[in-house]
Formats: structure tokens, C-alpha cells, sequence
């Protein structure tokens, strides 16, 4: 009598080797697609893409490591890959948890409605019913030989822009090609454009705070000097959120401040409970040198981990909406947060008791004025950036640099 234990075994079937390497490139074929694709994908969407790319190779990797393992009978190829596959997805996950633990579960307000945005094409020059002032230039200061090529840091473009309306004409600045001579942008990497950038790309003049000490020693490694001619005043301010009681600080508290030596803003004696979010720029911006000048010695604390250091506008976003903190406090100048952005999130403060107005602009009365340049190297300024410079600095030049916004240097 047969009984259970009796009954025979059925042979396992195994698939057919061919069946095998044909799934091994199957699958080689998807994954090396799948990271393909989702590489393209982290490089325009992630902000945490190096975490990410590195979690994407190890989990296609792994996987067809597993494939591979399968195929081959390599059962420690197979526990390996494995333990790769899972570590790939806990560090994507965990990045990707906190990113949306400390950013992404806020609110933010809409680009077009937040502080920040700025209507940079309300500046071009010749455009019917933009934001610059009429100005009947003189014939002597009129461009004649050749048209230059200008461009501005983001702060001083309606300078820049009026400037060219003023002098130029709408044949030349207005072409297909107007972006090359009326392009605005950040301040780390303006001054290059004048020695450092090949063919139709190099400026003969830029608009622009006076260079730091890095991008001195850059130019000087090229062999360029650089040629400073002012023409405009402006005020480094901070800001602080509008719910922020604050309205002025001494100098000493911003050392304390960016320094990191307070930490709340009860510290710096203001009555008010929350911590301290000192937003700061990137390397070489105008507006960290400027703040860097005004450290001296005190060493700047390192920037908020979540601060993006974009470009200029980011940071008055950041201080009104990043987070919904309000106890954020940001710098820039005076002219771009009245003028340019929408502000209303905003309050500028006064420092040592003095607010940053035209007045104690042009008096002095304010701790922190700025100057700002129109820039060239050393070399022979062609006639018509001569022509550019003289006027600026003219009584027609000056007076039209006060209408665009801005305070004329002192005489």
C-alpha cells in the first residue's frame, strides 16, 4: 500500500538557457532606459538630484544584479542585490521625506504673485510704454562709431537699459541680437564677461557694483585691471518679514546676527519669539561682498541649509514666504526692493536709527551707502563707451539716473 511519503517527486523544470540570457537583456535593455530617463528627469526637477542619481544607479544596478543572479543560479549575487536595492530606495525615501518635511509641507505663494518677481521687460530700452525715463541726450554723447556691448548686474539694469535708450538706437538695441548687448544678470560672474568670454559674447562695458577681492585676483591672473567709474548711489539694506515687529538694528546687532552669535530675536533685544533666519547669497553676488565688507573681521556663519542661494529675487521670497517663518531676515539694495520687486511682504529697517532713504543717501547719514560702477578693463575705452561714461557722469547723465530711481554719486 502506497501511503503519501511514497508518491514520486515531479521533476522541477528549469527554464531554457536561452530563456535566461534573453531576460537578462531584456532587462539590461529597460533598466539602462529606465535610468536614462530618470536621470533627465532629476536633472531639471530635483533639487536633491545628486542623492537621487546615485539612489537611481544603485536600484537599476540591483535589480539587474537580481536578474543576473536569477539567471546564473548565483544565489550570493541574488542576497547582495537585494540588500543594494533596499538601501537605494530607504536613502531616496529618507531624502526625499525630509525635503518634504522641511520645505514642501509649507505653502508658498505662486511666482507670479510672490515677492521676488520682477517685470524685467518693462526696462527693455525702446519698447512703447516702458518703465524708462524720456531723456533728449545731448549729440556728443549720442553713440556714433559703433554700438557697445553692455551688460548689467540685475540691480542696475534699469540704469543700463535707460542709458541705452538715451544714447543708442532702436535699430541697434532692438534687433534679433539685443540680448547680447542689453542682457542683465548676477554679479559672480559679470566682470568676467568683460576678459573671459569668447567672440560675440564679451562686453565692452558693464554696469555693476565694484568687483570683490576674488574677482580682482581673477581678473589679474588673465592679466586685467579693471577701470571704475561711478554713477549711482544706493543703500544696503536688510529686510525683515512683515509680521516681524523689528523696525531697526544697530550694526552690531547684524554682526551678532550674521555671525550667529544670536540666534533668536530676542537676542539682538527685540520682543519678539522666534528664531532666527539669517538668509544670505552666493559667493561672489554683489550683495555678499557688500555684506562680507560690513563683517570685517567677524567671521559670516555658514548659510541656512535650505536657503537656495539663487539669484537676487529668491532671497526677498524666501524671507516673506520660505516656510512661512517670519522670523527670516534677508539683504539686497534699497532700489531693487522699492522698485523692482513687489515688496509688500516686506519691511526695510532702519540701521543705527537711520532709515534708508534718498535723503541720508545722499547725505551719508545712512551706515551703509554703496557706489555703483559703469566697469571696463584698463585697456583704451573705445570712443563710445568714453562717450557712455561721460555722460553718466554729466549733469543730463545724473539727472537721469535720478529719475530712473537711484541716488547720483556725490560730486
Amino acid at each position: 500500500m502506497e501511503t503519501l511519503n511514497d508518491t514520486p517527486a515531479r521533476p522541477r523544470r528549469r527554464c531554457h538557457p536561452i530563456w535566461r540570457i534573453l531576460a537578462v537583456l531584456a532587462a539590461a535593455a529597460a533598466l539602462g532606459f529606465a535610468w536614462f530617463f530618470g536621470s533627465i528627469l532629476l536633472l531639471f526637477g530635483s533639487v536633491q538630484r545628486g542623492i537621487h542619481f546615485a539612489c537611481l544607479t544603485g536600484l537599476c544596478l540591483g535589480l539587474f544584479a537580481l536578474i543576473l543572479g536569477w539567471a546564473a543560479g548565483w544565489r550570493w549575487l541574488r542576497r547582495i542585490a537585494a540588500v543594494v536595492v533596499l538601501i537605494a530606495v530607504a536613502v531616496s525615501g529618507g531624502a526625499a521625506f525630509h525635503r518634504w518635511y522641511t520645505v514642501d509641507r509649507y505653502d508658498r505663494v505662486h511666482e507670479a504673485e510672490s515677492v521676488g518677481y520682477v517685470d524685467w521687460p518693462r526696462f527693455a530700452p525702446f519698447r512703447e510704454g516702458n518703465a524708462l525715463p524720456v531723456c533728449d541726450a545731448p549729440a556728443e554723447f549720442r553713440f556714433q562709431d559703433s554700438s557697445p556691448r553692455i551688460r548689467a548686474a540685475y540691480a542696475l539694469y534699469p540704469i543700463a537699459a535707460a542709458a541705452i535708450q538715451a544714447l543708442g538706437d532702436k535699430e541697434t538695441y532692438g534687433g534679433g541680437q539685443a540680448w547680447q548687448y542689453r542682457s542683465f544678470g548676477g554679479s559672480d560672474d559679470l566682470f568676467a564677461w568683460l576678459y573671459d568670454s569668447p567672440g560675440n559674447y564679451s562686453c565692452d562695458a558693464v554696469f555693476g557694483l565694484a568687483p570683490s577681492d576674488a574677482q580682482i585676483a581673477a581678473a589679474a591672473e588673465k592679466g586685467f585691471a579693471f577701470d571704475l567709474t561711478p554713477i549711482a548711489r544706493d543703500a544696503f539694506v536688510f529686510f525683515v518679514h512683515a509680521d516681524n515687529p523689528c523696525t531697526n538694528l544697530t550694526t552690531a546687532q547684524i554682526r551678532d546676527i550674521y555671525s550667529g552669535r544670536a540666534r533668536t530675536w530676542r537676542d539682538v533685544g527685540v520682543p519678539f519669539d522666534a528664531r532666527l533666519l539669517p538668509f544670505q547669497r552666493n559667493e561672489n553676488s554683489g550683495s555678499q561682498t557688500t555684506l562680507e565688507r560690513i563683517m570685517g573681521d567677524t567671521p559670516i556663519m555658514p548659510p541656512l541649509k535650505e536657503d537656495r542661494l539663487g539669484g537676487m529675487g529668491d532671497i526677498f521670497h524666501d524671507v516673506a514666504d520660505y516656510r512661512n517663518r517670519s522670523g527670516a531676515i534677508g539683504f539686497s539694495f534699497r532700489y531693487y526692493a522699492t522698485e523692482l520687486v513687489n515688496a509688500g511682504k516686506i519691511r526695510l529697517l532702519s540701521l543705527d536709527g537711520v532709515p534708508p532713504s534718498p535723503e541720508n543717501i545722499r547725505s551719508g547719514r545712512y551706515p551703509f551707502v554703496t557706489e555703483s560702477y559703469l566697469v571696463t578693463t584698463t585697456t583704451p575705452r573705445s570712443p563710445d563707451v568714453q562717450r557712455l561714461a561721460a555722460f553718466l557722469t554729466s549733469p543730463t547723465g545724473r539727472a537721469l539716473v535720478e529719475a530712473v530711481g537711484y541716488v547720483p554719486p556725490a560730486d
